[in-house]
């Protein structure tokens, strides 16, 4: 059978798009148009694919059709030839990632067989970014990646690259893309049959690459709106249905693809160079003889496809192909008619006409492309049948498309219409023919003695990494890390590298100076640390196998440690429980009576009297020590520490055992602290124990200026106090920051002392002025983050240029999502900044939340594993009681336990989620696959597995990997930094926080706060304020932060966030293109 298809389309969940893109009207248009086949477009859309699943019916094997009660007929000519519209689920994602040093801008069109296949897609992805935001979703993910993802939904996924041209957004294009299918897709390339060629290149442009022979050439109309429908299309004698669809792009003789109808390629808005801003269109020559740089500003100008054609293609002669399909270019018969009649294509008189020869002659393509001269002369005119002999000639006048400006195709000269319809005959010569003054192909001169690079499949795939020339220490680094026995305090500013320098001082005392690694303790604050300070150590060491030697733990860990060994000195056994929030929730509420309302507030009361080593006899109010006493009761009967415990019960252990401190203090007579600004009394009280003496080899590093936690208990004045513990103690200053410009260290030096002058670091670049930015309000605050980011990124989607929110030619370091984060004082604010993200489509991953392994369902998973390595743990069964898990029984946990197959933790969770939870591999499947990585590396040792769940940190979710904007807390940015840094809420009464507690506030912890958050950013910072902001349920008034006001005027660029622009899409058709 023969008939049409357009395969990549959109709805009117996609931006910038059509609000009348719905079932019904594609439907319409599709058959206005003689398409027999349309893409469903944006099916992984939870919104529009339950739209589809509503309004359609099954038909053909794989294909879907509109109901009978949804198809409209009332007041609409439909040609009484056409054919039932058939869909196809089909949708395009936008894919943007760093690889290679590069930032990649990618789209790709997946085809689906069947809701299944899609669901399948949908719970993947959905883990990875927002896919309800825009219709065409955009994530961080590799292209290989979303193809592997394509490949195991199975069911004949096909996976097609869209618009393959494109300066942006594609995988050859001259912007953010690459130079081959296989630098982009790796080892998977081979699993890629079909590429979509866009509206800017035609076959035979394409043909001039060997490197495509291998792919059959696609051509779909990318439709943001019903009318667009075919612009482009292909052409099958097949089996109408998904497998004789699939069957014949893939070349089979049965099912068979025929070819493609095509835009003009020049009317394309990407097809040659230029700037539209500046009104400059060149050819690829004259881009060469210019060096690329535009006359008018001075910037680089958008390569366009042709000139990118030319770059990459092997052969000078088109024909050289075998294997070429015929094509058509066409232009819509609207246009055709509106030239004719010297109107808008969009006006009244063009659409009767239109509808009158639709009724008459049959659809748009049969006009076209099929009825004879003599009959179109009979349905409309000799004008309009001269127009159409001409299209299928390709006898027509063109305006060349460039830089986001559609090209203009003219079939009649100027007054030419005029004068045809009272003289010339149909078959008259005499007219005047088109100039062959436009560029095409044949004229390029292609030089055919490149080589195109041997690409190595599993190279391609490896993580890119910048060159490295050994490790460079300054000289007070140097002095630091040379320094030998005795104690000694590095204040590190942020930047200067103190990672390194702990690192160094580790790997000095192992390979200068034989310390046995076995007595060297590194203690850390957070998980993360701990792991970064474990892979500098590994990098540094021949022998890999010293690192296991070393202990680098937090506090926690550490204090577990030493809790299993003397668990019996607190009344406890071996195997003792660990207590969450969750357990000691249910012990308030079920054992001590404590309300649910108050249960925080008690558990924080309890857990600072515990940091500050305080017994239930010490407290003064009554009522707090009963029950805390109640509740150290309760936890000895469970054979329970809660976390608390880690720090304070081994505290007590070496202060109460002498000989326990001594065996403790020979094991580990080198010991190194991170972050010593921030520890708590007890803490302070640890170490204190582990390394008493005056003369201790105590290493510590930290900055008094970054001393945030005080509302933790944290206590800076240990660190101030550093040289009356340690009398002899020698202090190193890290002076010179080399993440942070000198405006950057200026600037928040007089945020955090405005007294003192100032800044104490140095800086290696000069840097731009700090962005204070003035908005409206918080909504509009959050559109200026959203706006600077997509403009930074020289824009996330075609929109971005339409919109003008970018032209595409900023440059910078920022070359990844990652490079950005948003940071905030209250988590309240988030809300706005996540819909501005969505509304740009920009993917973001939220941190200070809690990790992936505490959030449901993984955390019941993981308490299921607990349980069964636990089974006494009887506040742990009520809990996993209380949410009636199917199957689950004390007799099915035994029977895992007892199950001599089961080696691994993987294993473990592989029998619990098959036996108990089996649809979270589907609905979850992202995090389950996170949670069986993460049990890889404990392979069988289930204690360090649930120990490090328990003990994980909100800052321990943040992933560095991810192409996706950081949103996060100032406090959870603490020892990250990013290339470009926002600073929302800057508000006296938010930074500092004294909205609803002046009296309570620390001022100069608030100071630090902030100073904290300036020196994230590594190029730029931008500090914004709202004028009016909802929070709490209440509006605001507030003022510029005071903090900003101590920052100098020569640093600060000011500014105003432009008020956002609503939307007006049906309105603004032009944009649907």
């Amino acid at each position: 059978m023969r008939f049409i298809a357009d395969l990549h389309i959109h709805s009117h969940y996609s931006i910038a798009t059509s609000g009348s893109l719905t079932p019904e009207n594609l439907d319409l248009w599709a058959r206005r148009k003689g398409i027999q086949v349309i893409g469903t477009g944006d099916i992984v859309h939870p919104g529009w694919c339950q739209e589809i699943k509503e309004k359609m019916v099954p038909a053909e094997d794989g294909l879907y059709k509109l109901k009978d009660e949804y198809r409209i007929t009332k007041d609409c000519l439909i040609p009484s030839s056409s054919q039932p519209v058939r869909f196809i689920l089909s949708g395009e994602i936008s894919n943007i990632y760093k690889k290679n040093g590069r930032v990649r801008k990618v789209h790709n069109l997946i085809l689906y067989s069947s809701f299944d296949a899609v669901k399948k897609i949908q719970s993947r992805l959905e883990a990875l970014g927002n896919i309800s935001s825009d219709g065409r979703p955009i994530l961080g993910l590799p292209s290989r990646d979303l193809l592997e993802i394509a490949l195991e939904a199975g069911d004949g996924t096909v996976f097609i690259p869209a618009h393959i041209w494109t300066p942006w957004f594609s995988v050859l294009g001259a912007k953010s893309g690459y130079d081959t299918m296989e630098e982009c897709f790796g080892d998977l390339t081979e699993n890629i049959f079909a590429v979509e060629t866009g509206l800017s290149s035609d076959p035979s442009m394409n043909w001039l690459c060997s490197f495509l022979d291998r792919y059959t050439l696609v051509s779909n109309s990318d439709a943001h709106s019903p009318e667009k429908l075919g612009r482009e299309a292909n052409l099958f004698d097949a089996e109408l249905s998904y497998p004789g669809i699939i069957s014949a792009m893939k070349g089979d003789n049965t099912n068979r693809f025929l070819g493609t109808i095509e835009f003009f390629p020049q009317e394309g808005k990407y097809h040659l160079d230029g700037h539209r801003k500046c009104g400059i269109c060149w050819t690829p020559q004259e881009t060469i003889k210019h060096k690329g740089i535009c006359p008018v500003c001075g910037k680089k100008v958008t390569v366009g496809v042709l000139n990118r054609v030319m770059q990459l293609a092997d052969r000078a002669d088109p024909a050289l192909r075998d294997d070429k399909k015929p094509f058509s270019s066409l232009t819509p018969l609207k246009n055709l008619i509106a030239e004719i009649k010297g109107v808008g294509a969009n006006s009244k008189a063009v659409n009767k006409e239109y509808e009158e020869l639709l009724g008459k002659g049959g659809s748009e393509f049969s006009i076209l492309l099929d009825l004879p001269f003599e009959q179109i002369k009979e349905i409309g005119d000799e004008v309009l049948a001269e127009g159409i002999r001409r299209l299928r000639n390709g006898e027509v006048f063109i305006e060349e498309g460039y830089d986001g400006k559609f090209g203009r195709i003219k079939v009649f000269s100027l007054g030419e219409v005029q004068s045809l319809s009272s003289q010339i005959s149909l078959f008259d010569q005499s007219y005047e023919k088109p100039d062959k003054t436009r560029i095409s192909v044949e004229d390029l001169h292609i030089r055919v003695d490149k080589k195109r690079p041997e690409v190595d499949l599993k190279e391609s795939e490896r993580q890119f990494h910048e060159p490295t020339y050994g490790i460079t220490m300054n000289s007070i680094q140097k002095e630091a890390v040379n320094h030998y026995k005795g104690p000694c305090l590095i204040l590190a500013g942020p930047g200067t590298g103190k990672t390194l320098t702990l690192t160094m001082r580790i790997l000095r005392l192992i390979t200068s100076w034989g310390v046995d690694p076995k007595n060297i303790l590194a203690i850390t604050f957070t998980n993360k640390a701990a792991e970064e300070v474990k892979k500098r150590i590994r990098d540094g060491l021949d022998d890999k196998s010293i690192l296991k030697k070393v202990t680098v733990s937090t506090f926690h860990s550490f204090g577990l440690s030493l809790l299993k060994e003397h668990a019996h000195h607190f009344g406890r056994s071996p195997g003792f429980a660990i207590f969450g929030n969750e357990e000691k929730a249910y012990i308030f509420t079920s054992s001590l009576g404590v309300k649910r309302r108050d249960i925080d507030g008690v558990a924080e009361q309890i857990r600072l009297a515990k940091n500050r080593m305080h017994t239930p006899s010490e407290l003064e109010n009554g009522e707090l020590a009963s029950l805390y006493a109640a509740y150290e009761d309760r936890l000895k009967k469970e054979n329970a520490f809660d976390i608390d415990d880690l720090v304070v019960c081994p505290v007590r252990l070496l202060r109460d055992s002498s000989n326990t401190r001594e065996i403790v203090q020979e094991r580990y007579p080198w010991v190194c602290i991170d972050e010593y600004q921030d520890i708590n009394f007890a803490q302070y009280s640890l170490i204190r124990l582990l390394v008493p003496q005056e003369n201790s080899n105590i290493f510590a590093i930290g900055d008094p200026d970054q001393a945030i936690y005080g509302f933790r208990g944290a206590d800076n004045t240990f660190i101030k106090q550093f040289k009356d513990d340690y009398p002899c103690a020698t202090i190193y200053g890290l002076t010179t920051s080399y993440r942070c410009s000198k405006t950057i260290l200026e600037a928040s030096g007089q945020v955090v002392r405005p007294r003192e002058g100032g800044n104490l670091l140095e800086g290696i670049e000069a840097g731009v002025s700090i962005d204070i930015r003035e908005c409206s309000t918080e909504k509009s605050e959050a559109e200026f983050v959203a706006r600077t980011i997509e403009k930074f990124m020289g824009g996330v989607r075609f929109f971005s240029f339409d919109s003008q929110i970018t032209d595409g030619s900023e440059e910078s370091e920022a070359i990844s999502f990652s490079d950005f984060a948003v940071l905030f004082r209250l988590s309240r604010m988030v809300p706005d900044i996540i819909k501005a993200m969505n509304d740009h489509g920009i993917p973001y991953q939220l941190v200070g939340e809690e990790p992936f392994f505490k959030q449901e369902p993984v955390k019941t998973v993981v308490d299921v594993l607990r349980l069964i390595m636990m089974p006494s743990h009887s506040v742990l069964h009520q809990r996993l009681k209380e949410k009636h898990i199917r199957g689950l029984s004390e007799s099915s946990l035994l029977k895992i336990k007892r199950n001599k197959n089961i080696h691994s933790i993987e294993e473990y969770f592989s029998e619990i989620i098959t036996l108990f939870f089996p649809d979270i591999m589907v609905s979850h499947q992202d995090a389950i696959e996170r949670l069986f990585s993460l049990s890889k590396e404990y392979g069988s040792d289930i204690s360090s597995f649930l120990s490090l769940l328990q003990l994980g940190s909100p800052s321990d979710t943040y992933n560095p990997s991810t192409e996706q904007v950081a949103l996060m807390t100032i406090h959870a940015a603490k020892g990250l930094e990013f290339f470009h840094v926002f600073i929302i809420g800057c508000e006296d009464g938010i930074l500092p926080y004294t909205l609803f507690s002046k009296d309570t506030s620390d001022i100069e912890e608030e100071r630090r706060l902030l100073y904290v958050g300036m020196t994230r950013a590594k190029q730029t910072l931008f500090l914004s304020h709202a004028k009016k902001r909802n929070l709490f349920g209440n509006s605001f008034h507030l003022p510029i932060s005071p903090f900003l006001k101590n920052i100098k005027e020569e640093l600060i660029k000011r500014g105003r966030a432009e008020k956002g622009k609503k939307k007006k899409q049906d309105k603004q058709l032009s944009l649907f293109s």
